[in-house]
């Protein structure tokens, strides 16, 4: 009877570490897919009128409760390893990507109060990943080059002094180009979008609309003024990666295209043709839409997908 109650014992005691073994293979299993398929987002945003969005300014509030707030519910900051920041305001021939462990922040507005030009933002740079992404480039055909000096200008440090005040997440700021071409920016995101895949970030800041004398004459319109072209931006933005492509190299010649930016001056529009290039095969979203003074229509995307 003895050894009958032992042999029962022993029979359970193996069923139990034998089933506990196939729960933490499980768990692993999962927690591994889990982290296979996790990808940052590819997103874009509208900056706002130089250091406006951090004072309070009443015709941006729309703007900046989106940055401080609304941007919380489509990204997860803390997933984050990095962040590659694509911005409007810093121009190159080829592009350019800072790659100091700090940068201090380049006030490149004036006429604005004091207390705009003492901000401080102070997350760390990451030369390593300057590296990677000047390599990457480099093997895709596209000519980039480094740089230690240059600071983190409004397009940086404007909207994520709102979206991330925690400052704790690495970036890596890169230029546009000159050239306003389409399809190199375009090619440049497609390039980006393996970063994705490392829980890396790609953030695109411009303007949807941008067109500086419009901002003077039009501003109490009272009436959106680009509205086609908008809706234009939303239909091929959410839409598959080769009509995505198609449609937004063919940017300028849509309706409002060229009141919403100006020739030479569509430096705002190309960090959205990057990110939409990072965006992968997959739709983005909407996921802002505001009228600024109730005239000019700015929308923002993200694209979470592969």
């Amino acid at each position: 009877m003895l050894i009958l109650n032992t042999l029962s014992i022993l029979v359970q005691v193996v069923f139990i570490v034998f089933m506990s073994l196939i729960s933490m293979n499980i768990i692993r299993h999962f927690t591994s897919v889990k982290k296979m398929v996790l990808i940052a987002p590819a997103l874009f945003v509208n900056h706002g009128g130089g250091p406006l969005p951090l004072l309070g300014d009443k015709e941006h509030i729309g703007l900046t409760n989106f940055l401080r707030d609304g941007i919380k519910k489509h990204v997860n900051f803390n997933e984050l390893k990095a962040i590659i920041l694509v911005t409007a305001h810093w121009e190159e021939k080829k592009v350019t990507i800072s790659s100091s462990e700090h940068h201090d922040l380049y006030f490149d507005y004036y006429g604005f109060p004091p207390e705009s030009y003492k901000y401080k933002y102070d997350a760390p740079g990451n030369p390593e990943l300057a590296k990677q992404i000047q390599k990457t480039l480099l093997e895709s055909g596209i000519d980039a080059k480094l740089d230690p000096q240059r600071g983190w200008d409004h397009g940086v440090f404007v909207p994520m002094m709102l979206m991330n005040p925690a400052a704790d997440i690495p970036i890596v700021q890169i230029s546009v180009l000159t050239s306003q071409d389409p399809s190199e920016h375009y090619k440049i995101g497609e390039a980006l979008y393996k970063f994705r895949k490392e829980g890396i970030a790609i953030v695109g800041s411009g303007m949807s609309y941008h067109n500086m004398r419009a901002f003077m004459t039009d501003r109490y319109k009272g009436k959106v003024v680009n509205e086609k072209f908008d809706a234009f931006l939303n239909e091929a933005c959410t839409s598959s990666n080769d009509k995505r492509r198609e449609q937004l190299l063919m940017w300028d010649a849509q309706p409002e295209a060229r009141d919403s930016h100006p020739p030479r001056a569509a430096e705002h529009f190309m960090p959205l043709i990057v990110i939409a290039g990072a965006g992968g095969k997959g739709p983005g979203e909407r996921i802002f839409n505001w009228d600024l003074r109730n005239t000019f229509r700015l929308s923002g995307f993200i694209w979470t997908g592969e």
